[in-house]
């Protein structure tokens, strides 16, 4: 549709120029006319050849020139009129016709197709130039609505915390959001869904969002836009949602949703396969450890023998060894165990101890 409205503008444009370059071929073909009329139109030869009848008068003459110049130079009966006019009046009429048709269909021709081909361009360009001034100023009509927009939710969010509770099922942010600035609306301000709810029903809010083409399902909207499932809407999160919710959906947000999926599903299955491969190195980790835990639990632990110094007794005062053989202690029955109790030298008295 836009290469026809290309076309017709360019058209349009060039009727100028086409008018200018028919006044130039009509002045041409006057003059060449003129000479061949002249020359040929009531001479004997032209009627020996029975061909006077296309150059009888100045127009017919005009008009059987114009027909040569765009290729239709033939007679009733299917012949080349130059062909039967060179063989009448030979050389002289050969060097007219070709210099006549190289001005005409060579030159005069091709500078017209340019000119009209150049005005053409110009059109596009002022069409794209045209384009480009409308995005520019819809996009500062769209950005204008947004900030308008924002200062409603920002009002509306002071009013918010500044109400009882139990005024809370409206809010009146027609005068408030007059006097709210630029500088007031900070990213800190938070939307929940029952307050977005309150301030979607305000007119203006709707006249608004009318201005930017938003659906006309706007009770859901909040689920939409809240992409995180978080319950609530910072700024920069709302002006990024309705931005892209606004305007008909066509086929690229399908698109640009299934390709989003495709991409979130190829990391998970890298992120599962990653997963998998720690889980084996850790299981791997695991069955070596226990392994060294078991080899640790079945083997026969040392032998520690006592030590002299570890022989004294609970007095502080150790007696001299008797023996200085060391004593290996053997497991023995009990009726032993009580023979060999009986004959321990007894333990010598306080009395007996020399002292030091």
């Amino acid at each position: 549709m836009s290469e026809l409205r290309l076309m017709v503008k360019g058209l349009v444009a060039g009727i100028r120029t086409l008018l200018l370059a028919f006044s130039l071929l009509f002045a041409v073909i006057y003059v060449i006319s003129g000479f061949t009329f002249m020359m040929i139109g009531n001479n004997t030869k032209t009627a020996d050849f029975k061909m006077q009848h296309y150059f009888e008068t100045l127009p017919l003459t005009m008009f059987t020139a114009f027909r040569c110049f765009i290729g239709e130079c033939i007679d009733d009966l299917g012949q080349p009129i130059p062909s039967l006019l060179a063989q009448a009046y030979g050389v002289p009429f050969i060097l007219g016709y070709v210099s006549s048709y190289m001005l005409v269909a060579l030159g005069i021709f091709n500078v017209i197709l340019a000119v009209y081909v150049d005005i053409t361009m110009k059109a596009a360009k002022e069409s794209e130039a045209v384009t480009a001034e409308q995005h520019f100023h819809e996009s500062i009509r769209v950005a204008r609505t947004t900030r308008e927009l924002l200062k409603k939710f920002a009002a509306a969010y002071r009013l918010w915390h500044d109400m009882e509770e139990e005024n809370m099922s409206h809010i009146d942010i027609t005068s408030s959001a007059v006097l709210f600035t630029d500088e007031e609306i900070q990213d800190n301000i938070t939307i929940t869904k029952e307050l977005f709810l309150l301030v979607i029903q305000d007119q203006d809010v709707q006249k608004l969002m009318d201005d930017l083409d938003m659906p006309a399902d706007r009770a859901n909207m909040f689920e939409i836009i809240d992409a995180d499932g978080s319950g609530t809407l910072h700024i920069t999160e709302l002006v990024q949602g309705l931005l892209k919710i606004r305007g008909e959906v066509n086929k690229g947000d399908t698109v640009a949703s299934l390709l989003a999926t495709k991409a979130v599903q190829r990391m998970i299955m890298e992120l599962r396969q990653s997963f998998v491969e720690q889980l084996e190195a850790v299981k791997g980790e695991v069955l070596v450890l226990s392994g060294r835990v078991e080899e640790i639990r079945y083997a026969k632990p040392p032998r520690f023998l006592p030590g002299p110094d570890l022989l004294h007794l609970s007095c502080g005062n150790a007696p001299k060894p008797v023996a200085k053989k060391k004593a290996i202690s053997v497991p023995r029955r009990p009726e032993l165990s009580a023979i060999g109790a009986s004959m321990q030298p007894e333990a010598p008295s306080e009395g007996d101890v020399s002292p030091p």
